[in-house]
């Protein structure tokens, strides 16, 4: 489970692609946990609850603003990933 995996999730929305499996739920686990530590900007909470939502069997239909955003969400995951925690 790692951050990256959450951003080749949100990279594969952004492209309009279905993430695969296990890296969405690796990716989504790796946001929760993340998230749970309270010191996240509000980009990664989109980011948490937008790969939750899919994991768990939910479909976000992104039109071309919500690719976009997909997009800009797993750059900022890639960020977070670059920061010590």
């Amino acid at each position: 489970m790692s951050l990256m995996d959450a951003a080749h999730a949100l990279d594969d929305l952004a492209a309009g692609r279905t993430p695969d499996r296990v890296t969405l739920l690796a990716g989504a686990l790796a946001l929760d946990t993340l998230t749970r530590s309270g010191h996240v900007d509000r980009d990664i909470l989109d980011a948490a609850v937008g790969l939750a939502t899919v994991a768990t069997g939910g479909n976000l239909d992104l039109d071309a603003l919500g690719r976009e955003r997909a997009a800009t969400l797993a750059e900022a995951v890639r960020n977070a990933a670059a920061q010590p925690h």
